[in-house]
């Protein structure tokens, strides 16, 4: 599974986050109040999310994926690596 495939749409979710936000602002009453509460939510959970896989990331340092060429994280080549 590749971390940055992940960690985009986690932060595309974060922008669109942000535009329901600045939407909302234009908006009266319950709709803003709405507005806003959905927006904080879609952001804040994208940003976790991109926290979360940043932690597990660091915590998997040296995994490579099968059939790779080489590993950026240990140098190795695939050759040179178990098998998964």
């Amino acid at each position: 599974m590749m971390i940055g495939h992940g960690v985009s749409v986690l932060l595309i979710t974060s922008a669109v986050g942000y535009w329901v936000l600045t939407t909302s602002e234009k908006e009266k009453g319950q709709v803003k109040k709405v507005g806003r509460l959905l927006a904080l939510i879609i952001i804040l959970v994208s940003l976790v999310g991109v926290a979360c896989r940043a932690i597990s990331f660091a915590r998997a340092k040296g995994y490579c994926p099968a059939g790779t060429m080489s590993c950026p994280f240990t140098g190795k080549s695939a050759s040179s690596q178990p098998a998964q």
